[in-house]
């Protein structure tokens, strides 16, 4: 694998620790505005935040781990960790959301069979929303430039990135919702003002529940080993070919693995002619060379030498 720069590990280590900062003081805010308004919509949007901070957490130390060489205790290195803290904090989002709808959902059952419902002060809300956004969209500026600036290889920050996104339309839109909800009033749908929030924390609760969801079956895929798509495979054997024409290999197989930021490239091989340690190590500096430029991230190779490759076998059986 190419080496991380210092530079990048401490420009994503930095960015991580700005995100904590932010994440807990809106945290904090929205906790604070909620215990004011009532509203349990911005209850939920400071759990994202609370989320926001445990994962900034957990992913500043695996950011200390990834760039680290294989050892005995991780043969093929810590790279995984990265698709497990993705795996993780998906699946925590996922809880915190589900939660909140079922809820939601049952604060909208009970009013429709007569409950009362406590309404929303909306004294704080616009500033709240306000500053979150404001907040939100900062922070995810900063770890996208911070992603940018170290190679575009990051998950954890390019992850982070994307819940901060989210996390400032979560603010905006609920916000906009509260405040708008009085225009109801006269209307057909002045009914619905008692559970606006309830609705409210339904909905964005759905809405949002398909980024974690995505990012949950990535990491597993990854977690579980799953193959790169068809694509990069293509791409990457048909590279390798022209590489190992000069030589003396015949290219049966590879495969490609993404785990986190990192590619694993196993090529399976059947040379033309006797080789030595020191030319199979040549081979393998020149396949990592190609596969380093072609994907872009950085990479691990391993070369097998075989008559036939497992796949093929595994066909035949």
């Amino acid at each position: 694998m190419s080496p991380v720069r210092p530079k990048d590990r401490l420009i994503e280590l930095r960015s991580l620790k700005i995100g904590v900062y932010a994440s807990a003081l809106m945290a904090l805010a929205g906790l604070c505005v909620h215990l004011i308004s009532g509203s349990y919509a911005l209850l939920l949007d400071g759990l994202y935040s609370a989320v926001m901070v445990g994962s900034g957490l957990v992913a500043a130390r695996i950011s200390r781990n990834v760039v680290r060489p294989p050892d005995r205790a991780y043969p093929y290195g810590y790279d995984g960790q990265e698709a497990l803290y993705v795996l993780f904090r998906s699946l925590l989002l996922m809880g915190v959301l589900s939660f909140a709808a079922i809820s939601a959902l049952s604060t909208v059952i009970d009013y429709a069979y007569g409950s009362v419902v406590t309404s929303v002060r909306l004294g704080p809300v616009a500033w709240y929303s306000i500053a979150m956004v404001a907040s939100c969209w900062g922070l995810a500026w900063r770890h996208h430039h911070d992603w940018c600036s170290t190679g575009r290889h990051s998950q954890i920050l390019l992850t982070e990135a994307r819940a901060a996104r989210l996390d400032g339309l979560i603010s905006g839109l609920t916000g906009l919702a509260l405040l708008g909800a009085p225009l109801l009033n006269g209307t057909k749908l002045s009914g619905l003002i008692p559970v606006t929030d309830s609705l409210l924390v339904l909905v964005v609760s759905l809405l949002v529940l398909r980024e974690p969801l995505q990012g949950f079956l990535t990491a597993l895929g990854q977690a579980a080993g799953a193959s790169a798509e068809t694509d990069v495979i293509s791409n990457t054997r048909l590279a390798l070919q022209d590489l190992l024409a000069g030589l003396s290999c015949w290219l049966l197989d590879l495969t490609v693995y993404q785990v986190g930021r990192t590619a694993f490239v196993v090529v399976y091989l059947n040379p033309s002619q006797p080789m030595d340690g020191g030319a199979i190590d040549l081979i393998r500096d020149r396949i990592q060379e190609r596969c380093q430029s072609l994907l872009a991230c950085p990479v691990r190779t391993e070369v097998i030498l075989t008559a036939t490759p497992p796949f093929a076998a595994a066909s035949v059986s």
